[in-house]
């Protein structure tokens, strides 16, 4: 009886230290931290670097159109993500959700590509962003935890996390979502430790930094 009332307080403990809502008293929002933190870009392994720069060359040698529009799944696969990037900062949020859903349609096919957790990462991160702009955080956070159904890349794994989403939603109140986000980034990123860290303090109610900031993300995923 008195081992289950402590399995039971201890539970109820668990739960209080995962609470939603806005930061502790006195703590800056993710926004105003992500102000005072310019972006500071870091360079990749090599190996993430010359998928890269391949990526580019590959990229430069068609136009984007034909790419999107050929029969072959690899055309299509090289140029969605690209695609979807570019809607996004041109402010075009339903055709990013459709290069999205297109690129997701296809991940099923490309398994053992060196880029399938990127894409899985854009993808999902992108539809969670155009979520949070239509007011719907229900779909935000299961998109941010979407995003982390992957295995990792040498971009995931060695690059910095982008956190735009995450920001977001630890400003709506989505604390213990980003927490269990960035818990699980852990699991494919070198930083693992750090971004555990950053989970247990957004717990805690303290908004951590969550640098590097990144508004761009590419060459990487986004």
């Amino acid at each position: 009886m008195v081992q289950t009332r402590f399995v039971l307080l201890a539970l109820l403990l668990a739960l209080a230290a995962c609470t939603d809502g806005p930061p502790a008293k006195g703590q800056p929002t993710m926004a105003e931290l992500a102000a005072r933190q310019p972006y500071q870009p870091q360079p990749l392994p090599p190996k993430a670097k010359a998928a890269a720069d391949a990526e580019r060359l590959a990229l430069a040698a068609r136009p984007l159109a034909d790419l999107l529009a050929s029969p072959a799944d690899a055309d299509r696969f090289l140029a969605l993500p690209e695609a979807l990037r570019r809607a996004y900062a041109a402010n075009q949020p339903d055709q990013a959700a459709a290069h999205a859903a297109a690129l997701i349609k296809l991940l099923q096919r490309f398994a053992g590509h060196p880029r399938y957790g990127d894409a899985i990462f854009l993808a999902h991160q992108t539809l969670g962003k155009i979520a949070i702009q239509k007011g719907d955080t229900k779909t935000a956070v299961a998109e941010l935890y979407a995003s982390t159904n992957n295995p990792g890349s040498d971009r995931l794994t060695h690059g910095p996390i982008p956190m735009e989403l995450a920001r977001a939603l630890v400003d709506l109140g989505e604390r213990k979502a980003v927490a269990h986000f960035l818990d699980r980034c852990s699991h494919f990123n070198l930083e693992r430790d750090k971004l555990v860290d950053w989970g247990v303090l957004i717990r805690k109610g303290i908004n951590p930094d969550l640098v590097p900031y990144s508004p761009g993300c590419s060459p990487g995923p986004c």
